[in-house]
C-alpha cells in the first residue's frame, strides 16, 4: 500500500509488488484540522476502501512520501508551511493499524527514489528529482545512497536562499527562498514585487493592481504574447536557474529529473530556466529528463520504498 500525502490532496494506492503496478488509486483531500492522527485516518479508510474493491485482507508492507519537514524517526510532520494541519503522525497509526513495516519519507525522497529504481535516473548513482508546483522539493541519491539527514529534511532546496536581500517572505517565514520566489502558490508575490519595477503597459499589469495572479493566469498570458507576463517569466527562468545551479553544485547530479504541475504543465518554462543554469553553475551540466511518471511519480515511489526500502531508511525507521 502506498499514499502521496500532499498539502491539499492525498492519493492512496494499491500495488502489485511482483511487477510494481498500480492495481487501483484514489485521491482525497487532505484534512486541514483534526487531531494528530486525522491524516493517518484518512489513509487507512482509503486504503481499506480499495481493498474491499480488490478484496484483499492485507497489504505486504506501506509506503509513504509526505510533505515535510519531517521527524524522519517517528514519521510525523513538523510545523509543515503549507498546510493549516501543522504537525501530524503517520506512520506510528498506519504501523499500528496494518501491522505491517511502514515507511514514511519526504514526497520528493520518494519520487527521486521512483526516477532511481524505473525512471529516468535507472542506472546512474547521482540523481536528484526537482518538483516545481504548489512549493518547490528535492530529492537527493548520492553515489547509490538516498541522502536524509538528521531530521529526514536533507534535501529541503525550495529553502535555499537565492535572494539575500529580497523582502518576499517564504511560508516557512524565511526570505529570498527559492520556493518563496519562484513556486506556485508564490507567483503572485513576485507579481506584485515586479510590478513597480516594469515599466509599461499590458492586460496583466493592469489586471494585477486588483487581482491575485494565479500561475496558471500568468502563464495563460505569457503564451498570449502579454509584455507584463513575459517580463516576470523571465524572471521566474533566472530565479528557477539559480536553484537548479545550486542543485547541481552541491550534489553532482548525473540526472536531474523535474516534476511538479509547474513543470508538467509548462515544459517551456523549464527549457528557458536550464538555458540560463550555466551562468550559474560550476559543475559539469548533468542530464535532465521531466519525470515519465507524471503526477503519480511519488506513489510509485512510495511503492518502491515500500517494497525495497533503502539501507538508510530501514535503519532509522526499523
Amino acid at each position: 500500500m502506498t499514499a502521496d500525502v500532499g498539502a491539499t490532496k492525498t492519493r492512496v494506492g494499491i500495488f502489485d509488488p511482483k511487477g510494481m503496478r498500480l492495481l487501483i488509486r484514489t485521491v482525497l483531500r487532505t484534512p486541514q484540522e483534526g487531531d494528530e492522527n486525522v491524516v493517518a485516518k484518512a489513509i487507512i479508510d482509503a486504503a481499506e476502501a480499495l481493498m474491499k474493491t480488490l478484496g484483499l485482507h492485507e497489504v505486504m508492507a506501506i509506503g509513504v512520501g509526505s510533505i515535510g519537514p519531517l521527524d524522519i524517526r517517528r514519521g510525523s510532520v513538523v510545523n509543515s508551511p503549507n498546510i493549516p494541519l501543522k504537525n501530524f503522525s503517520i506512520r506510528t497509526p498506519l504501523m499500528k493499524h496494518f501491522n505491517k513495516p511502514t515507511y514514511v519519507v519526504n514526497d520528493c525522497v520518494a519520487a527521486v527514489y521512483a526516477e532511481f529504481m524505473a525512471g529516468a535516473g535507472a542506472g546512474k548513482r547521482n540523481v536528484v528529482y526537482i518538483t516545481i508546483s504548489s512549493g518547490i522539493g528535492g530529492g537527493v541519491i548520492v553515489d547509490g545512497h538516498v541522502l536524509l539527514g538528521k531530521d529526514g529534511n536533507a534535501h529541503e532546496i525550495g529553502h535555499l536562499a537565492i535572494s539575500y536581500d529580497s523582502d518576499i517572505k517564504c511560508g516557512c517565514g524565511g526570505i529570498g527562498h527559492w520556493e518563496a520566489l519562484a513556486s506556485g502558490g508564490n507567483v503572485w508575490k513576485l507579481v506584485k514585487q515586479l510590478r513597480i519595477k516594469w515599466h509599461g503597459d499590458s492586460e496583466l499589469y493592469r489586471l494585477s493592481a486588483s487581482e491575485v495572479i494565479t500561475a496558471e493566469t500568468l502563464f495563460r498570458y505569457w503564451r498570449d504574447g502579454d509584455g507584463f507576463a513575459s517580463y516576470v517569466v523571465n524572471e521566474l527562468a533566472r530565479i528557477n536557474a539559480a536553484g537548479i545551479a545550486s542543485v547541481i553544485n552541491a550534489y553532482d547530479p548525473e540526472m536531474i529529473s523535474f516534476g511538479g504541475s509547474v513543470v508538467l504543465n509548462n515544459p517551456e518554462l523549464l527549457k528557458l530556466s536550464l538555458n540560463l543554469v550555466n551562468q550559474y553553475a560550476t559543475n559539469r551540466a548533468p542530464e535532465y529528463a521531466i519525470t515519465s511518471f507524471g503526477d503519480e511519480v511519488v506513489i510509485y515511489g512510495a511503492a518502491w520504498i515500500a517494497v525495497n526500502p533503502p539501507e538508510e531508511l530501514i535503519k532509522i525507521q526499523r
